[in-house]
C-alpha cells in the first residue's frame, strides 16, 4: 500500500499551512513590537513615496500639457472664427463703400441733370479708356438698346465732356473735348460774344484748353463763363465748358486767342451723363 504523505495531492495543503503560519507570525510580531511595524511601514514608505511623488509630478505635468493643448485648440478655434468674421465684415464694409460710392455718383448725376432740366438725360459708367494719361476717348456701358445715338452730348462734374462718336448695342465711344480733333462753338455768358474751344493735349498738361477765333471786337475776358453756343452744329446750347483763363490779341491784331480752364477734371472721370436730346444742323460746328 502506497504512502499517502508523498502523493502530489498533499503538497498544496503544505504550502498553504506555511503561508498561514508566516502571516500569523508577522501579526503576532507586529502586535508585540511597534518598532518592527514602524520599520516595516517606513521601509514601504521609502520605496513607495518617491514613486508616488514621481507619478504625481508626471500626472500634473501631463494634465497641464493636456489643458494647455485644449486651451490652444480652443484659442485656435476662436481665432479662426474671429478671422472668418473679420473677413466677412471686411467684405461687407467694401460692399457698403462701393454702394455708397455708387449712391454718391447717382446723386452727382441727378444734381447735374437738374442743372439742365430742359434736356432729357441718362447716366452711364465709364468701362474703358484709351491708353494715354487722360480721357481722350472712352467707352460707356450704354449703347443703342439704351437709346444712345451718335452725336449725343456728354456731361460730367457740371460741365461738357465730349460727344458720342460710335455706338454698338451695349456700349458707346465718347470723344472728349481735350482731343486735338475736337472743336466746340462757344460763347461768353457775360457778353454773348462768340469763340471756339479747341482741344489741345499739350495745353491740357497744364489743365487748360485753347480759345480760338475771338473777333477783335468781341468781348471775351478772363474769368468769363464759357458755354456751348446756339450756332453749334452738334452741341446743344448752354452747356458749361469752363472759364476763360487768358485772352490776348494776336500779333496781326485781327483776332484774339486765349486759354480756358475746363469745368471737368478729365483725369478722374468714372461716370457721365448723356444728353439724349440731339442737335442736328447743317451749320459748321
Amino acid at each position: 500500500m502506497a504512502d499517502k504523505r508523498n502523493t502530489p495531492s498533499m503538497r498544496p495543503h503544505t504550502g498553504l499551512l506555511i503561508l498561514v503560519g508566516v502571516c500569523l507570525f508577522l501579526l503576532l510580531l507586529s502586535s508585540f513590537s511597534s518598532g518592527f511595524s514602524n520599520a516595516l511601514r517606513s521601509g514601504v514608505d521609502a520605496v513607495l513615496m518617491p514613486m508616488q511623488k514621481g507619478m504625481n509630478k508626471a500626472g500634473r505635468y501631463l494634465f497641464g500639457q493636456i489643458e494647455t493643448y485644449r486651451e490652444l485648440s480652443e484659442v485656435r478655434e476662436v481665432n479662426e472664427l474671429l478671422s472668418n468674421e473679420l473677413a466677412v465684415l471686411r467684405a461687407e464694409n467694401a460692399r457698403l463703400r462701393l454702394r455708397e460710392n455708387e449712391l454718391d455718383e447717382m446723386r452727382r448725376l441727378l444734381d447735374l441733370a437738374e442743372q439742365y432740366p430742359q434736356y432729357e438725360t441718362v447716366g452711364a459708367h465709364i468701362i474703358g479708356k484709351n491708353s494715354s494719361n487722360w480721357y481722350r476717348s472712352f467707352l460707356i456701358d450704354k449703347g443703342s438698346r439704351d437709346g444712345i445715338r451718335v452725336n449725343m452730348n456728354v456731361l460730367a462734374d457740371g460741365g461738357l465732356v465730349g460727344i458720342v462718336t460710335a455706338v454698338s448695342e451695349s456700349y458707346a465711344t465718347v470723344s472728349t473735348i481735350i482731343n486735338d480733333s475736337q472743336y466746340v462753338s462757344a460763347m461768353s455768358t457775360r457778353s454773348g460774344s462768340s469763340c471756339i474751344v479747341a482741344g489741345n493735349l499739350s495745353l491740357y498738361a497744364d489743365g487748360l484748353l485753347e480759345l480760338q477765333s475771338i473777333g477783335i471786337t468781341e468781348d471775351v475776358a478772363v474769368g468769363d463763363t464759357i458755354v456751348t453756343s446756339n450756332i453749334s452744329a452738334l452741341y446743344v446750347p448752354g452747356l458749361l465748358i469752363g472759364f476763360a483763363d487768358s485772352v490776348e490779341e494776336d500779333a496781326d491784331h485781327l483776332q484774339k486767342t486765349g486759354t480756358i480752364r475746363p469745368a471737368v477734371n478729365f483725369d478722374t472721370l468714372d461716370s457721365v451723363l448723356i444728353v439724349t436730346t440731339l442737335k442736328i444742323s447743317e451749320n459748321a460746328q
